[in-house]
């Protein structure tokens, strides 16, 4: 007896239906130790807020040299809190640590504010870390044209 192509996903349906399917529970696996932990129900303008103490405890992860956890506090405080002052030193702190997308914007931040010193510097770091058009950005700030 040959087997179409059509034939073994109808007997393998025939199969599981015969046999019941059993319900496979689900277990969320923890967070990880720097995912941000919301407050339930806390947000300002639609986007999710830490709370005093979740900020704390990213920023105490960021000060021992957790680069992800400097960058939830560089986004936080420039989406939530809009201080744009003190986020860009917690993305400096993350681009420092070598968090690729930190050092990637920092380039773009310096090529918006005319800094092709600071643009190439930041530019060549995203490249050396992998990030994916750093190279492309590093080439167009070497030959301008």
């Amino acid at each position: 007896m040959r087997i179409t192509p059509v034939a073994l996903p109808l007997a393998l349906l025939a199969v599981l239906a015969s046999t019941g399917c059993q319900q496979i529970p689900y277990a969320p696996l923890p967070a990880p130790p720097t995912g941000i932990r919301y407050e339930p129900g806390a947000n300002s303008a639609g986007i999710a807020r830490m709370s005093e103490a979740e900020l704390l405890r990213q920023k105490r992860l960021a000060q021992e040299g957790d680069k992800r956890a400097a960058l939830n506090v560089y986004q936080h405080l420039r989406s939530v809190e809009n201080d744009d002052a003190q986020a860009r030193d917690w993305l400096i702190l993350a681009a420092d640590l070598g968090h690729a997308s930190a050092q990637f914007n920092l380039a773009q931040i310096g090529i918006y504010e005319h800094d092709s010193a600071s643009a190439l510097y930041w530019a060549q770091r995203a490249r050396a870390s992998g990030y994916p058009h750093a190279a492309d950005l590093v080439r167009s700030l070497e030959n301008p044209d």
